[in-house]
C-alpha cells in the first residue's frame, strides 16, 4: 500500500566475463571458501568437483565446458 517500502538484499551481482573462462582454480578455491557450493560450481561454471574429496575432475570438466560453449 502507498507509504509501505520493500528492501531485497543480494548475495550476488551480475559479474562479468563468461563464467565457463573462469579458472578453475578459483572456481575450487570459491568452493573452499564456501562461498559456492559443489553443485553451483558445477551447474554455473561447469567445473565438476567431487564432494568428498574436494577434487576437480578436469576430464568431466573440460569436457563439460565443451558441451556448454557448443550451445551458446
Amino acid at each position: 500500500k502507498k507509504g509501505d517500502l520493500v528492501r531485497f538484499i543480494s548475495g550476488c551481482g551480475g559479474g562479468y566475463g563468461d563464467p565457463l573462462e573462469r579458472p578453475v582454480e578459483k572456481v575450487l578455491q570459491d568452493v573452499k571458501d564456501e562461498i559456492i557450493t559443489v553443485e553451483e560450481a558445477e551447474r554455473d561454471y561447469g567445473v565438476v568437483i567431487d564432494k568428498e574429496t574436494l577434487e576437480v575432475d578436469m576430464e568431466k570438466t573440460k569436457k563439460l565446458r565443451e558441451e556448454r560453449s557448443r550451445r551458446e
